[in-house]
């Protein structure tokens, strides 16, 4: 059992996750909408393809955004009687529902490239269009430099993915402002070349977000270095004198751990019982989002010994 300090910590930790996690998706959202409209303007003066691909990026992080703000409200909902672990792993779904439009956006770029290459169009106002790019890549990198705190601070996936699309924009942003320099020149073929590169770069993100919300729906193993700094801090328990078959996996902010613990059989219950406290307090003092049963092996120091 939590005592009631322990109990507070873990509701300030928790509405301190909900508050950044929110903050962080309507920065988001507000920052896409802004750029939606700017490209929009831009590419319809230009006729620029690579500015097309940003705006439609822009216009995919959008309707993303929008998305994870509402499982964001979801997730950060505390357990009920029907959710006995919490909402958190709507966050997954939502990564993955990123997937499917992300997806989307690169096949319509990809489309929408190679019918540029054979309908070539004349460039117009490229200033104009540099312009615009700079502040989109400026109002980007704070956007991603406050995500980034976020994601230290609370480990959301769904921030996590969200940043991503951020870095991708910024990525395209710097693209697009060195094609339209040489568009610019009259070489208006790299219009073509820097649209494809930023589908590619699409393509491996939703990659990436795929492969991360698999692995929270499928329950993966936390990594390894925290694996054995909890085996670590445990086994540092005085009368903890093994453990085996620990299972974990993350969901949302929280950390779930079951493990078997060997103690002496020779000592009494209340004596076993206040040595797996000790162990779980210990864990809980550095990690105290984690949730942890411990099922208490007895066993004779001598076999351990042998």
């Amino acid at each position: 059992m939590l005592k009631e300090g322990q109990r507070v910590v873990m509701v300030t930790e928790d509405s301190k996750y909900a508050r950044l996690v929110v903050m962080a998706s309507l920065s988001s959202i507000m920052m896409a909408l802004l750029l939606v409209m700017a490209k929009m303007l831009v590419w319809f003066f230009s006729n620029s393809i690579t500015i097309l691909a940003s705006m439609t990026d822009s216009m995919m992080d959008l309707v993303t955004s929008v998305i994870n703000y509402i499982a964001v409200r979801f997730a950060i909902k505390p357990p009920d009687e029907d959710h006995n672990y919490g909402h958190a792993k709507i966050e997954a779904l939502a990564g993955l529902a990123q997937c499917a439009f992300i997806s989307a956006s690169a096949i319509f770029l990809l489309v929408s490239s190679i019918n540029r290459y054979f309908n070539p169009v004349q460039l117009m106002n490229i200033d104009l269009g540099i312009y615009v790019t700079v502040l989109s890549l400026i109002l980007t990198l704070f956007v991603v430099v406050f995500q980034t705190y976020v994601i230290k601070k609370t480990d959301s996936q769904i921030i996590a993915a969200d940043r991503l699309h951020c870095q991708s924009d910024l990525y395209s942003n710097l693209a697009i402002i060195v094609s339209l320099l040489i568009c610019s020149t009259g070489y208006e073929i790299a219009d073509v070349i820097f649209a494809l590169l930023i589908t590619v770069y699409i393509a491996h993100g939703v990659y990436g977000i795929g492969v991360r919300s698999l692995n929270v729906l499928l329950d993966k193993k936390i990594s390894n270095h925290l694996i054995n700094d909890i085996t670590s801090i445990m086994l540092a328990t005085p009368g903890v004198l093994g453990l085996h078959e620990m299972r974990t996996r993350r969901v949302g902010n929280y950390i779930y751990i079951q493990v078997h613990m060997c103690i002496d059989r020779n000592i009494s219950l209340e004596e076993a019982h206040a040595i797996a406290s000790t162990a779980q307090k210990a864990v809980l003092c550095k990690y105290s989002q984690a949730d942890i049963l411990i099922h208490m092996d007895p066993v004779n120091k001598t076999d351990l010994s042998d």
